[in-house]
């Protein structure tokens, strides 16, 4: 029962501090993030597909057990720590990827791209590489 009311205490506080982002929305956020606006299509479609514009996420398990977290589904093998101690390459907690606030899941997001391009995510591999990407151009404010 306790361990019950744990799970439930934290599924309730994670949505308290979750954010569904529309598709003009999350521009606007990765915009305050300084993402490039060459590169905004392709990080639109990213998240599209890894997340759902959802920063709660935290993703199914993988082959090798990790598991992926946040807007931008970052790995917790090698980018943050799932534990309250922040580590691995990008000095965080997982649960820091999955607030509402994205400037941390950005600062990470922008190392892993930075190292490996966006080739990183699966998501943008399989569905944006190549791709048409999303139109955007309904989010620019004249």
């Amino acid at each position: 029962m306790k361990v019950t009311m744990t799970i439930l205490c934290a599924l309730a506080l994670s949505a308290c501090e979750a954010k569904n982002f529309t598709k003009c929305e999350l521009v606007e956020a990765l915009r305050e993030q300084w993402f490039p606006e060459e590169d905004m299509r392709d990080w639109v479609c990213l998240v599209e597909f890894e997340s759902s514009m959802r920063t709660d996420v935290i993703g199914p398990p993988n082959s090798n057990g990790s598991r992926d977290h946040g807007l931008f589904q970052i790995n917790d093998r090698y980018w943050c720590n799932d534990s309250d101690i922040p580590g691995k390459d990008c000095n965080v907690t997982c649960a820091e990827l999955r607030t509402e606030d994205i400037t941390v899941a950005s600062v990470c997001a922008e190392k892993i791209f930075q190292r490996h391009g966006f080739t990183a995510w699966h998501g943008w591999t399989r569905h944006c590489d190549g791709q048409p990407l999303p139109d955007i151009s309904d989010c620019y404010s004249n």
